[in-house]
């Protein structure tokens, strides 16, 4: 019997789980031999967690989940044998006895499945129906049919599709969303999303009815449900949200890098994929991955679950997410460069730093627009910003800083918004930076001539010495590139704190083409998909380089250095 082991069970929430796995071996089949259902390993630890209960409250630990895995790894019978379990098996909390959770079948249940096609929709609800033995069938009187399977008592399984306008209806027990990768705005996936979503938040009290996604990887930048999914859960364990951190995402997945032109690396990254689908035929999958009609992006979606990047992003998104290492602080005192890429409205003002002794960058401050009506009339506080900025002066050593101030303006006049307190911050501390962002005369030709500015690094390409900023820029830009797609499991060029915000502007990045290389930017002007930390992260690692270059600090020396003002 699953999670028998007395020592693991003690680990375990409170869940209504374990008495499923009874019920669906005793009530549903597998749809293909016709054996006693069974989930695998994978399947059980995820509805463990699922209907976790909270036992002071009883509720779900859980409001709403996703469950992502590679082609072939058995998501849609699962998905079918969940449902299933709603329509009949014991699902609904009906008692706590201790730390025991007893459950009971609705009443009358309304158990629903999602897609963009009618056909994603009724594959579900036909292995569903192919799941329950005639006994069963006529004991409960279920009424198996293509679109809709119905309960002598009401109850209902139902399929909907993105082209039903009539989608909005009555309060939801369970839904499910089959392929959300491929729920789109533009094919009707977000509509039909939004109603189940409705549907299943109008569930009253004592149904606490819940919506679960089943997706594979997706394509950064697609902005599907499922991607939307992804970043609304990474911003909950970033602590980036307001209220409880109720998404539940599982994903088995290869490993981050894997390289499927690699023979070893390509086998390893299928053997992890699969993990839980002890059915995979793995050298079958190998052949279609090396299959020359499939892109390197689709293989890595379909066959290895992972988030595969737009064929313009800027980096391989697990790539970066392999380098964050948030246990690494970066301590009162040590030396670092920082870097502020200033917004006014619609973009963000990100805040990064970068410790030169180790290249590790850190996330100082991060402003951005809060949705809905809030954000209408919203501009950055640019007292808070400042206050950021003399904090980290203060906390530590900071040997360059570089402030890109945007070329926004007053409400009320053409001045820039942002000049004033930069100027101030020069005023401040010019005599305490190493070195200055836009040194003066006496630096060598190109690099900005004329009167220099502690922090000010104004990358417009209409003022003095903007064309070289951009290059030195974009040289970096490149070089984070490339320490990026060099990460492996054991070497890693640079590390940063894992910050959601920052992870998220990085996967948002796309390549862009400049006269003197490959920058990054967002998908376009219009995009709200934000950049402006991963431009941040560059603009610091860009400043310890020029330190490191510089030969004005090293470890010897650092306690030593003075200030280095140029006029």
């Amino acid at each position: 019997m699953p999670y028998s082991h007395p020592e693991r069970t003690s680990l375990l929430l409170p869940s209504l789980a374990p008495a499923l796995f009874i019920w669906a071996r005793e009530h549903l089949i597998h749809y293909l031999t016709g054996d006693p259902w069974e989930f695998t390993t994978g399947q059980r630890r995820f509805l463990m967690l699922w209907y976790a209960v909270d036992l002071d409250t009883g509720r779900w630990l859980y409001r709403r989940g996703v469950r992502r895995g590679s082609k072939g790894t058995g998501k849609d019978p699962f998905q079918a044998a969940w449902l299933n379990c709603e329509l009949l098996g014991p699902t609904q909390v009906a008692d706590i006895d201790g730390n025991r959770v007893i459950g009971k079948a609705h009443a009358m249940p309304l158990v629903q499945v999602g897609a963009n096609s009618e056909a994603q929709a009724k594959k579900v609800l036909r292995i569903a129906n192919a799941m329950w033995p005639q006994e069963i069938k006529s004991e409960y009187g279920i009424d198996t049919g293509d679109t809709r399977t119905q309960l002598d008592n009401g109850g209902r399984f139902e399929v909907l599709t993105s082209s039903e306008a009539s989608a909005e209806g009555d309060p939801a027990t369970a839904a499910a969303a089959n392929e959300s990768h491929h729920m789109k705005a533009n094919n009707g996936g977000h509509a039909l999303f939004g109603v189940m979503r409705r549907n299943i938040g109008k569930s009253p009290r004592d149904l606490q009815g819940r919506l679960l996604e089943f997706t594979n990887g997706h394509e950064e930048g697609a902005d599907s449900i499922a991607e939307r999914s992804f970043k609304a859960w990474q911003l909950q364990v970033g602590g980036k949200t307001v209220g409880k951190q109720d998404i539940l995402y599982d994903s088995i997945e290869a490993m981050p890098g894997t390289d499927i032109y690699d023979e070893d690396s390509r086998k390893a990254g299928l053997a992890a994929a699969y993990s839980d689908a002890p059915w995979a035929d793995l050298e079958r999958l190998e052949d279609e991955v090396m299959d020359p009609d499939l892109s390197v992006s689709e293989a890595l979606r379909f066959y290895f679950n992972l988030i595969a990047e737009n064929e313009e992003s800027w980096i391989e998104p697990r790539k970066f997410d392999a380098l964050a290492d948030p246990e690494k602080v970066v301590a009162d005192g040590e030396a670092v460069t920082l870097f502020l890429d200033c917004s006014k409205t619609s973009d963000a003002t990100a805040f990064m730093g970068c410790r030169v002794s180790d290249g590790h960058v850190f996330t100082v401050g991060i402003w951005k627009r809060p949705p809905g009506k809030r954000g209408e009339t919203w501009t950055v506080p640019r007292d808070e910003v400042d206050t950021a900025f003399r904090d980290a002066m203060s906390r530590y050593k900071v040997l360059w800083a570089g402030i890109d101030p945007s070329p926004a303006t007053e409400d009320t006049s053409e001045a820039n918004y942002w000049l004033p307190l930069i100027d101030k911050l020069h005023q401040d501390f010019g005599k305490k930076l190493l070195l200055w962002a836009t040194p003066g005369a006496r630096m060598s030709k190109g690099t900005g001539g004329g009167i220099g500015h502690s922090v000010k690094f104004d990358m417009r390409l209409s003022q003095p010495g903007g064309s070289e900023r951009n290059r030195i820029f974009v040289g970096m830009a490149e070089q984070t590139q490339q320490d990026i797609d060099s990460t492996t499991e054991t070497s890693k060029a640079f590390t940063h704190d894992g910050d959601s915000t920052l992870v998220l502007h990085a996967h948002h990045a796309r390549n862009y083409p400049t006269q003197w290389g490959t920058s990054l930017g967002k998908p376009n002007r219009k995009s709200p998909l934000l950049v402006d930390a991963a431009v941040a992260m560059v603009g610091a690692r860009l400043g310890r380089q020029i330190v490191l270059n510089s030969g004005k600090w090293s470890e010897r020396v650092k306690t030593k250095a003075r200030a280095v003002v140029y006029r």
